[in-house]
């Protein structure tokens, strides 16, 4: 199958008047430090979108309340530290959906969230902006179920085996993470691999590009299906498949393999909120505080209150 990249698209201007507040849930140093410097670029000093970063601290971690304060620290003008009086769970996390302002689009961020794209809060804003019908926008996230499954049969995913023997000597150089540095994977053409199977006994394995493309029908994610739960969520091996196939897509220039030319409308089916554009008034006008007991936000945000109210949840694939 030839693959075709699309057209670069225009720069999104920000409209006049729209605020927007990033929307960090926040537990774990070791993954918002990935994070953070992207946050960084897209706050409306370094030309991005976002006004503020609101960070919900949801840890009794000092160490990563430390950390919190430093990245507060770094930029008080546009950060600021919400702690509720106890750490939220899944039916309580609509303490914080209470705390929002009037008026402002919200980017609700997960702290697992480890890399984003450039266009993402900008296309994210600007449906959500532009399509008020919408409930909620959610980003086009990589190890997301049920987004896999499409990447998979759109063609952005790859294949890939973890390496059969551990390396000697591992390097720590800049381009380490780039797949091309590390050849092809070496095996039998029959091989497959059982997505039961455990990882590999030793720390920090690779996996490695299969030359023949024709066999990522072996490969885990072979088995990837549309549904939130199950293997597609679960199996560390298709996650590790997914995240080296973005390594690829990220070293060739080709993230418009991930891209559809129009959203996905859920129509009903979950889709999860660990990247979303809201407005505001949207979650405000259905008093979070009397939310359901035994429901939680996202059974909320993406499914109850959408067809309560008779909208949409899209994910936005540009």
């Amino acid at each position: 199958m030839a693959l075709t990249k699309a057209p670069p698209l225009k720069p999104l201007v920000k409209p006049e008047g729209v605020i927007v507040s990033g929307f960090v849930f926040y537990g774990r140093k070791s993954r918002v430090s990935s994070m953070r410097c992207y946050l960084e670029r897209n706050l409306v000093d370094n030309g991005g979108w976002l006004d503020e970063v609101l960070w919900v601290a949801n840890t009794e971690n000092e160490g990563d309340l430390h950390y919190l304060d430093e990245i507060i620290a770094s930029n008080p003008t546009r950060y600021k530290k919400i702690i509720p009086e106890k750490p939220l769970s899944t039916y309580t996390y609509y303490k914080a959906w209470q705390l929002l302002e009037r008026g402002k689009y919200y980017v609700k961020i997960d702290d697992d969230i480890l890399w984003i794209d450039d266009n993402a809060i900008p296309n994210l804003v600007a449906r959500k902006v532009g399509h008020p019908e919408d409930f909620v926008v959610s980003g086009n996230i990589i190890n997301n179920p049920p987004l896999g499954f499409m990447h998979f049969r759109i063609g952005a995913l790859h294949p890939y085996f973890p390496e059969s023997e551990q390396q000697s000597y591992v390097t720590n150089g800049t381009d380490y993470w780039k797949p091309s540095r590390h050849g092809f994977w070496d095996g039998p053409k029959n091989f497959t691999l059982d997505i039961e199977k455990p990882p590999p006994a030793w720390p920090q394995h690779r996996w490695l590009r299969v030359q023949d493309d024709a066999m990522i029908y072996q490969t885990p994610i072979n088995k990837l299906a549309y549904e939130v739960w199950g293997s597609s969520y679960q199996a560390w091996s298709i996650a590790a498949q997914m995240h080296y196939s973005l390594l690829e897509n990220i070293e060739n220039n080709a993230l418009d393999l991930y891209k559809f030319e129009k959203p996905w409308t859920m129509y009903g089916d979950r889709i999860r909120i660990n990247f979303m554009c809201i407005y505001a008034d949207d979650i405000l006008d259905t008093d979070p505080e009397h939310w359901p007991k035994g429901r939680g936000d996202e059974d909320m945000i993406v499914l109850d209150l959408p067809k309560t109210l008779r909208r949409h949840s899209t994910s936005k694939y540009h």
